[in-house]
């Protein structure tokens, strides 16, 4: 079910032309270490205004959405949703400068017959970081070790200060220290 769902949310989001990364479990599996996830998580770089649109273009293409509900949580959240059977699609719209960076610097990758752009190692380790959920955090650390001594050290520092000089927390730069120890 994950599969197809995926393959036909990344045909849709290539067809209507959008700029994407895949982020998430999925991302980190590809990237990292392969683990379980039930939903599928998007970062996409479309205007708060342009997320009604895009919600009618989904449901004509066959997607289950609940527009009213959607609307409303992006405007709060910055967060929305939609289905395909069973599969929950996750969408954040970009709202940072990280995030437009990472997408700059994005990797296209073919999996289950469909090429998806993805966030380089250094940007999903920073985009995990950020909300410092536990789950996110250990994801985080895999991708870590798993690309340690290949890492670009001076952009993950970079951003880590920027970060957390605007949170006015050092937390997301010792993270960083911290991982590029491992």
């Amino acid at each position: 079910m994950l599969e197809q769902g995926y393959k036909r949310i990344v045909t849709f989001l290539n067809n209507q032309k959008l700029n994407y990364l895949v982020i998430g479990g999925i991302a980190v599996s590809v990237i990292g270490e392969p683990r379980e996830t039930v939903d599928i998580d998007f970062c996409i770089f479309i205007k708060k205004m342009s997320v009604k649109d895009f919600l009618d273009k989904a449901s004509q293409n066959g997607f289950s959405v609940d527009k009213e509900t959607m609307l409303n949580r992006v405007k709060s959240t910055g967060c929305f949703s939609i289905m395909n059977g069973a599969v929950r699609i996750d969408f954040l719209v970009a709202s940072h400068k990280l995030e437009k960076s990472a997408f700059n610097r994005n990797i296209l990758i073919e999996m289950h017959g469909v090429k998806a752009y993805y966030p380089t190692p250094e940007d999903l380790i920073l985009l995990k970081i950020v909300p410092a959920r536990l789950r996110d955090l250990a994801d985080a650390e895999n991708i870590a070790k798993r690309y340690s001594g290949k890492l670009d050290e001076k952009y993950l520092k970079r951003w880590a200060q920027k970060l957390s000089d605007e949170a006015q927390d050092m937390r997301i730069y010792n993270e960083v220290e911290r991982l590029l120890k491992l």
